[in-house]
């Protein structure tokens, strides 16, 4: 019996070690765990979703997944669809949007009007040089979380490096799956991020904020302590702080950055090129908790491209405007954001129309 339990027991641990090794396999059961709260259709689940999409990091908001304090464990409202009041008429028009994740998984194409088409493009992940199609009208919004603007250099991106990434040999794809430096984190996911265990998460992290006053690492609490907040907005020791004192040289260089990205997009063929910067949640609600570095306003300030601007809305505005356990923003900021987008947009098309 011992033997049989032995093998059994050997037999799963590989099971799991080759599972945990296989990254593509890994990056799918992350995507279908983040998308899983979204799912309201009700369907039976299958045999892997029981398996292996049973987790509570995403449903409750991003923050709350990395720390787990019951007091935060909010339920994430759905962000609404928008139906497009262009018509049915071709306008020839393309909308590319280069952002990141306060616009991933949003469904965009319809929230503009004036648009055939809306092009989303994550610069979080490569997406190579852009190829637009000249008979069509192309616009482009360069959207930045403010935190994000810290360390973006144009001509590091994988849209205008000079040599085209040369793929792996097998046997560098080999060494990367059996030296898979992820390989820890991807058992954790495995074994421990599952609905069975965030009671137990949570009453650790109780425990620890209670008698000790910590947080995971990647978290911080506002002052009011009403909300989440991401940790490397806060700790002064991150070039991401909206609390780390900023040179004027270093907005000069942030700004110049922006430049030389709007030169590169409209010498490819983009008519018209905004920025629209998506304010910190701790700049909006717990500014004050040191002495803020401006970053949003000074860099609006300065630019001359021509801006998307929802600062000095999202500071007047009464409401909750990003989730509590969340480092983005809720339904009612992002509804905010597109109605602003389509008022900037319908104002340059008549400028334009005017010339």
């Amino acid at each position: 019996m011992k033997k049989i339990t032995g093998i059994l027991v050997l037999a799963i641990s590989t099971i799991v070690l080759l599972t945990a090794m296989n990254q593509s396999f890994i990056n799918r059961i992350k995507q279908d765990r983040y998308f899983d709260h979204l799912n309201n259709d009700h369907t039976p689940r299958s045999l892997y979703h029981r398996f292996f999409v049973r987790s509570d990091r995403w449903a409750y908001g991003d923050l709350y997944g990395l720390c787990y304090l019951p007091q935060y464990r909010f339920k994430l409202e759905p962000f609404k669809k928008y139906n497009s009041t262009s018509g049915a008429n071709p306008q020839n028009r393309v909308l590319y949007i280069i952002g990141d994740s306060f616009l991933a998984d949003k469904t965009l194409t319809s929230a503009f009007d004036g648009f055939d088409k809306v092009i989303f493009l994550d610069r979080r992940f490569p997406f190579g040089p852009l190829r637009l199609d000249s008979t069509q009208q192309n616009f482009l919004i360069m959207e930045f979380a403010e935190r994000n603007l810290n360390g973006y250099v144009m001509n590091k991106t994988d849209e205008i490096k000079a040599n085209p990434s040369v793929s792996p040999s097998l046997l560098n794809r080999l060494g990367n799956i059996i030296f898979n430096k992820d390989l820890s984190r991807n058992l954790e996911l495995l074994l421990f991020d599952d609905k069975l265990f965030t009671p137990i998460k949570e009453l650790k992290a109780s425990l620890n904020y209670n008698l000790f006053g910590r947080v995971a690492k990647e978290v911080a609490v506002s002052t009011d302590k009403k909300r989440l907040l991401l940790n490397i907005t806060v700790d002064t020791s991150d070039i991401h702080s909206a609390f780390r004192y900023k040179t004027a040289r270093q907005i000069d260089t942030i700004t110049a950055n922006l430049k030389e990205a709007k030169n590169y997009y409209e010498a490819i063929g983009f008519k018209k090129v905004f920025l629209s910067i998506v304010p910190n949640p701790v700049s909006i609600y717990d500014e004050n908790r040191m002495p803020y570095n401006h970053l949003l306003e000074r860099i609006e300030e300065q630019t001359d491209l021509p801006l998307i601007s929802i600062y000095k809305t999202f500071k007047s505005d009464q409401h909750n405007l990003y989730f509590l356990s969340d480092a983005h923003w809720n339904p009612l900021g992002f509804d905010i954001w597109i109605r602003q987008v389509n008022r900037t947009l319908k104002s340059a098309n008549t400028k334009l129309l005017i010339q």
